[in-house]
């Protein structure tokens, strides 16, 4: 009977593994989008980026026909 322990825990350690490594993109991306709307709920941080985006550098395509 305990022979039978050992495929089994090696299938689950398998399948953990599999999974962590399959949706590790996605866990991070749902971290980086937390950690921003702790960022954006924030109303100094809100005005911080608010500001950067109108002050900054932006050029205009030499191709675009809207001025």
């Amino acid at each position: 009977m305990s022979r039978n322990f050992v495929p089994a825990l090696f299938a689950i350690g398998v399948g953990i593994f599999t999974g962590y490594y399959t949706f590790q993109p996605t866990f991070q991306q749902l971290q980086y989008e937390k950690e921003h709307a702790k960022k954006t709920s924030d109303p100094v941080a809100l005005k911080q980026d608010i500001n950067a985006a109108t002050t900054a550098d932006f050029q205009q395509d030499p191709k675009s026909t809207t001025q």
